[in-house]
């Protein structure tokens, strides 16, 4: 609702004869000012809506009825206020004066809403909060400069703009005023008001603090804090997606002590700032400098938080690799839990990197299949680069290899029919992994499955270079195909030999040509034949043993053409024997027929 004072607000006092003021100021401004509604009026008060017209803007008219009176010195002292500051979260004033015995001041007229009518629709969206904690502190830090504490800010007294930023529309109860000012407080304000300006003393900055930190507790939970601040619900209890750090600055705003909350609003802003970071410094910080993989974690994550800004909420971290971290971060927008995958700067420094990770991301994100981890977005900020997906509740295949040991071979067997058909839909799409491994094949807590990430990021990190982007957690291709480790041209038959020795991994615990360089692992590749796995699994099958020999032979000519050639084979191969005769009988005579009928034909 594009007004300042929505119904709720509209304040018409019994007895007042509306249409008699509307005339009347229609005549008192009709040569600057064409009236156009009365949004609020009391015995001393009115504000009107009216249109400039020489400006041809929608201006804030407000009067003060009754001169010579305590309340017309209090009006004209907050104009004088008004007009005394320069900020663009206090309201400006445009001109004022008295006609005909009514003092006015012209304001500009805000499009927006109220923070209590906002917050009547429900708890704001966590970015909006941080958004306001920003606009409130950078006033605060202004006035406060000036030698004014407000004393009193509250839901109806704050407009949130079409652009959702904050302006502080009443001054009446700043220090300034406060000779004049009512000594009274409305009982629906006492929660946003500090314990020592609630019997209408002047307060300190710190008092300024506390309102900010109820307004946002208002703001994050939809509810008013608690008056006493003792019996104040920590926000995270009534809304568990609240940010910690946003919660931290409001906790310590709203302690009674003001000795205890925050000295200053710029301190108040560095703490959210710590942890959330801000994005109003995206355009003016300087890009970090590259930041070797061995860099303390803590200066890492501290350069992560205040690239990542509003949007998301850095949880914990998840893992480390070669191409950078994973953590564990809230999406502050759609508040739900997701992993973050941020590159090493030092990756990410070469334009054309980032270019191909882009690009691979993109064609990774196409990618919808419930064994493929989900890329929900790209990012970067700060010359970090990163990308958000899906985060699984689970351990990596090669974690639980490490943890349990070879696995059964059922299990075995289910997770090679899913990463098939995972790979089945990437490959159709035109996307090669290049890189599978038992480190991106997330096994499900919930349900056991595999879920398959980082599709295409080894070739969008390293390119198409000596190893054709193999490598594995500690950097050894002990997963690649040999025509990768040659830099020769690759094809999807790739991931099928790689899937191949992943299933060798976990059926025997190690790798099936050990590790060392690249170039180690390619003569023994050449050297022999894939490992015999039944010389140290005997409850593996023959025709299982097959069907991987083949999936990861030397020559790619000799692999199974596709994922679902793969698949069907493994199928084939574990199949009970007794539906074996069966389907060969059939093909028998399926065959003997198309021969029958070739031989008529023939006749």
């Amino acid at each position: 609702m594009s007004q300042e004072a929505t119904p709720r607000h509209v304040l018409i006092a019994p007895g007042l004869d509306v249409v008699s003021l509307f005339r009347r100021a229609e005549e008192l401004f009709a040569p600057a000012l064409a009236i156009e509604r009365v949004v609020a009026a009391s015995e001393e008060r009115v504000l009107f809506v009216a249109r400039d017209k020489v400006l041809k803007r929608r201006v804030a008219l407000r009067v003060h009825l009754l001169p010579g009176t305590r309340s017309r010195a209090w009006f004209e002292r907050e104009s004088e206020l008004l007009a005394a500051i320069d900020h663009p979260g206090i309201r400006p004033i445009y001109s004022a004066g008295e006609a005909d015995g009514w003092a006015y001041r012209i304001s500009k007229w805000i499009d927006g809403e109220s923070l209590l009518d906002v917050v009547s629709r429900g708890p704001r969206p966590i970015p909006a909060v941080v958004q306001l904690a920003r606009d409130l502190l950078g006033v605060l830090e202004y006035v406060h400069a000036q030698r004014l504490v407000l004393r009193r800010i509250v839901p109806t007294t704050v407009m949130l703009d079409l652009t959702d930023r904050a302006i502080i529309t009443d001054l009446r109860y700043a220090n300034a005023c406060l000779d004049l000012a009512p000594p009274e407080p409305d009982p629906l304000d006492i929660p946003f008001l500090a314990p020592e300006v609630r019997g209408n003393l002047p307060g300190e900055p710190s008092s300024d603090i506390y309102a900010a930190g109820a307004l946002l507790y208002f703001a994050v939970t939809g509810q008013r804090p608690a008056e006493e601040p003792e019996a104040v619900v920590a926000p995270r209890v009534l809304r568990p997606a609240c940010p910690q750090a946003v919660e931290r600055i409001i906790l310590r705003a709203i302690k009674r002590n003001p000795q205890d909350r925050y000295l200053t609003a710029h301190e108040m802003g560095e703490d959210l700032l710590s942890d959330l970071g801000d994005y109003v410094f995206q355009a003016t910080v300087k890009s970090p400098l590259a930041i070797s993989p061995a860099e303390d974690p803590q200066a890492w994550e501290k350069r992560l938080r205040r690239a990542l800004g509003d949007d998301y909420e850095l949880l914990r971290e998840l893992g480390v690799g070669g191409f950078g971290r994973v953590y564990l971060v809230r999406d502050l927008a759609l508040e739900r839990e997701v992993a973050l995958k941020v590159l090493h700067p030092y990756l990410t420094s070469d334009p054309e990197v980032v270019e191909r990770f882009r690009r691979e991301a993109q064609l990774a994100a196409q990618l919808q299949h419930p064994n493929i981890v989900s890329i929900y977005e790209i990012g970067g900020r700060a010359g970090l680069q990163w990308y958000t997906m899906a985060y699984v509740k689970g351990k990596s295949l090669a974690r639980l290899v490490s943890e349990e040991g070879p696995l059964p071979v059922g299990t075995v067997v289910r997770l090679l029919r899913e990463s098939l058909s995972a790979l089945e839909h990437a490959h159709s799409l035109g996307v090669i992994h290049r890189d599978l491994k038992p480190e991106n094949m997330l096994i499900d807590d919930a349900t056991g499955s595999v879920r398959i990430t980082d599709f295409g990021l080894a070739i969008a990190v390293h390119g198409l270079g000596k190893y054709g982007g193999a490598s594995s957690h500690s950097g050894t291709p002990e997963f690649a195909a040999p025509e990768q480790l040659l830099g020769e041209r690759v094809d999807h038959r790739v991931d099928l030999y790689s899937l191949a020795c992943v299933a060798f991994y976990a059926l025997c615990g190690r790798t099936p040509f050990g590790g060392g360089t690249a170039e180690a692992i390619l003569a023994r590749q050449t050297a022999g034949r894939f490992p015999d796995l039944r010389k140290e699994r005997d409850d593996v099958p023959e025709e299982l043993v097959a069907v991987l020999e083949r999936a990861a032979a030397r020559d790619p000519d000799d692999r199974f053409p596709s994922a679902a050639a793969f698949r069907q084979a493994l199928d084939d191969a574990l199949r009970p024997w007794w539906s074996r005769p069966v389907r060969w009988l059939g093909r028998l005579l399926a065959d003997r027929e198309f021969t029958n009928e070739r031989e008529k034909r023939e006749r």
